[in-house]
């Protein structure tokens, strides 16, 4: 079992938790399990940065500024790092 499986296995784990209402305190398990499964997609492509990899990790970095409870304004940031989650899959279509 590689880093990308064990990621996996904690983001289906926030998944879980998130389902059945636990909470605590300000964090947000589905933001957890986002945030472990974007970088269980992008831990093995760290050798070569390309455009789609950056929106990777900048959708981690608001997986996990949405987990731990920060936000600026009314910007849902868990909508951020899905729509930058879906820029870097449309990415190739658009820029070639």
């Amino acid at each position: 079992m590689n880093l990308p499986d064990i990621l996996l296995i904690i983001a289906f784990i926030a998944f879980v938790l998130a389902a059945i209402g636990f909470g605590f305190k300000k964090v947000e398990f589905i933001a957890i399990g986002l945030a472990a499964w974007v970088l269980s997609l992008f831990i093995t492509h760290l050798s070569n940065l390309t455009l789609p990899l950056i929106l990777l990790i900048l959708a981690f970095i608001a997986f996990v500024l949405a987990a731990i409870g920060w936000g600026y304004k009314k910007v849902g940031l868990v909508g951020v790092g899905l729509a930058l989650w879906v820029a870097s899959i449309l990415e190739p279509l658009f820029i070639k």
